[in-house]
């Protein structure tokens, strides 16, 4: 990889000193992340990076990737959705009816700071050792219909081992529905070779979910993926997660949102932000989502609408964010009803949404 002046360059930023030498820091904000990262370490393409602005403090594209202090807080939990409970294998989560969550690994091209999964991204885990129990369980569980493929992001594998993973799941009978998620359309495209496309095309069609959350994701570069991706028989939803800071505004998300149905992407969910510990500086108000949703459903096309749900602590399902499913509030704390009838819980205590300036709903 070159960059514009023909020099060789590294497709990842994991080192402060390359932060330094690129971006303007402070000794103060060069030892925060120094401290941050010996917690939860950073991996940033050199293709996102470079959609950086680097003299905005309100950077959407910087707030994703930079590590910032505030992620050592002691707020929120390690494993808020319960997903070791779940846990069949190492590699296999199953929540839900009908359906479980493949684990490729927990290696990502990029680890955005308000990840999920922040226990496990970037950390040395094997639980690609547990392949082969995952696969045995599944053929014997014949009520899985559903496989999703996440990860760690799953085009991070060679796509020798990402074709086998797919041959395997086509090979199981009762399987009748593969979906992949991933964000390297997004933060790193020129890592999907070809070979991944064929794989894909080769069991066709299979659901792609693509992780994106700001207009500025749209590049030429990502269009070409999707376009490379639907051409290979996928039906592409979005993910989107509402951030404090990043997209917060109902003007960002239906620019978003809008064009991603222009490229043939139906959004699919908004997420609030889960408890997990590390990200509750991202997390919007409940009320600031419903008011935002509010504007969407009035400016926007129903196609371009997604639905707001939120993933509530100690209990099962991903719940829309609606009245009906919030049965009482105790200060910040809200107690919610999930689809089977237990109630979870959820700290509604993000700090209040601001502008960010970014002109996109043309006010000064």
């Amino acid at each position: 990889m070159k960059d514009k002046e023909g020099r060789d360059t590294l497709p990842f930023i994991t080192k402060i000193e390359e932060l330094k030498k690129r971006l303007t820091l402070s000794k103060k904000k060069v030892k925060e992340i120094e401290e941050t990262a010996r917690v939860y370490p950073f991996r940033i393409p050199e293709f996102y990076f470079n959609l950086i602005e680097k003299d905005n403090p309100y950077c959407p594209i910087k707030k994703q990737c930079i590590p910032d202090i505030k992620e050592l807080s002691s707020h929120g939990e390690v494993d808020p959705l319960i997903e070791e409970k779940y846990s069949i294998t190492p590699s296999f989560i199953k929540k839900y009816s009908g359906r479980g969550v493949f684990l490729t690994g927990t290696q990502c091209a990029m680890y955005c700071r308000f990840c999920n999964r922040k226990r496990l991204i970037g950390k040395n885990h094997n639980i690609r050792a547990s392949f082969e129990e995952t696969f045995d369980y599944l053929k014997r569980d014949i009520t899985i219909k559903e496989v999703i493929v996440s990860g760690g992001d799953p085009l991070m594998l060679p796509p020798e081992e990402f074709e086998f993973i797919l041959r395997k799941f086509a090979k199981i009978d009762h399987i009748k529905i593969i979906r992949i998620s991933s964000r390297m359309p997004v933060v790193y495209p020129e890592g999907i070779k070809q070979k991944h496309i064929k794989s894909i095309k080769n069991l066709s069609p299979i659901w792609f979910i693509v992780h994106i959350n700001h207009p500025k994701e749209i590049t030429e570069e990502f269009s070409k993926t999707v376009r490379n991706l639907k051409n290979a028989g996928c039906i592409i939803l979005s993910h989107t997660v509402l951030l404090r800071g990043v997209n917060d505004c109902p003007y960002i998300l239906r620019e978003l949102f809008e064009r991603l149905v222009l490229l043939g992407i139906k959004p699919y969910y908004l997420f609030q932000v889960d408890e997990v510990k590390g990200v509750s500086h991202f997390k919007v108000r409940l009320r600031k989502g419903i008011e935002i949703m509010k504007i969407l459903r009035q400016e926007t096309s129903g196609i371009a609408m997604p639905t707001y749900v939120i993933d509530i602590t100690g209990a099962a399902g991903k719940i829309p964010v609606d009245y009906k499913f919030i049965k009482n509030r105790s200060g910040s704390k809200l107690f919610i009803e999930d689809l089977n009838g237990n109630i979870g819980h959820y700290r509604d205590d993000g700090k209040k949404s601001s502008c960010i300036k970014c002109s996109i709903c043309y006010k000064k």
